[in-house]
């Protein structure tokens, strides 16, 4: 097989999936929308939405995806993290209270239909999201000026 390709249950996918890093297919989209002072939850090391401050959910710095810096922000950008928090309600709303009033919500996540991210699958994740049930559940959170996407070759939305 060739090695840009991996075969997972049956079906083809590209080998970038396991390689990591998914922010940086997003990016071009992202750079419209996250600009000025923001937060990368979940980025770290060479993986941090460039400007904007990491926050890991798992090096113990201090800061979590419930425990944010001080402040309110321009946007706050994450990248395949949401799916690993075990109270994915809880971040949203605490989230936008960390937002300016005219702030940016950028979240990128693993698609329903990619089998090899499904928590039954990948026990890392937790949950698994569906653009318009997550549209749903923002919206009753209070969010406005929502965009969703399909599935991308990343198999990301």
């Amino acid at each position: 097989m060739n090695s840009k390709v991996f075969e997972y249950r049956g079906k083809i996918y590209p080998n970038l999936i396991r390689e990591g890093n998914a922010c940086k297919y997003c990016l071009p989209f992202a750079e419209q929308f996250c600009q000025g002072s923001g937060l990368d939850i979940g980025g770290y090391n060479d993986w941090t939405y460039q400007g904007a401050r990491a926050v890991n959910v798992t090096l113990g710095d201090g800061y979590d995806a419930y425990n944010l810096p001080a402040g309110t922000y321009d946007y706050i950008f994450s990248s395949h993290t949401l799916e690993h928090l075990p109270d994915h309600i809880k971040a949203l709303e605490y989230w936008k209270q960390h937002l300016k009033p005219d702030g940016v919500l950028f979240l990128y996540l693993p698609h329903p239909e990619m089998e090899y991210w499904r928590p039954e699958n990948n026990r890392k994740h937790l949950h698994l999201f569906h653009p318009q049930d997550l549209v749903r559940a923002l919206e009753a959170l209070g969010y406005k000026s929502i965009l969703a996407s399909d599935r991308d070759l990343y198999w990301s939305f």
